[in-house]
């Protein structure tokens, strides 16, 4: 969050989660998403994996985009580092699932 909270700042983004709360969106779309992954999430521990898995491949397509379509090199780098974690969460969701 503080990686990408400095690009915005860098580059003049307007925060979009700027005096939000936590689980709070201005998007209606993202809202949507984010209350039906919690509500699916919170049924059963395999939900809530199954919801991590499904998230973690979500970020990954969009990161790998975001990368594909950077210009910044800094930009490149944090969604590359943030790539990184996102493969390693969804490795820990999978090894936990059995998959």
């Amino acid at each position: 969050m503080d990686a990408i909270k400095t690009l915005l700042d860098r580059y003049g983004v307007p925060d979009p989660a700027a005096g939000k709360e936590l689980g709070e969106f201005k998007n209606p779309d993202l809202q949507g998403l984010y209350d039906d992954l919690v509500g699916d999430g919170g049924k059963s521990l395999v939900d809530a994996l199954e919801v991590g898995v499904f998230i973690e491949e979500t970020d990954i397509e969009d990161l790998n985009a975001g990368i594909s379509s950077a210009t910044h090199k800094d930009i490149k780098t944090v969604y590359s580092n943030l790539l990184g974690g996102s493969e390693n969460h969804l490795s820990a969701f999978k090894s936990n699932l059995g998959y």
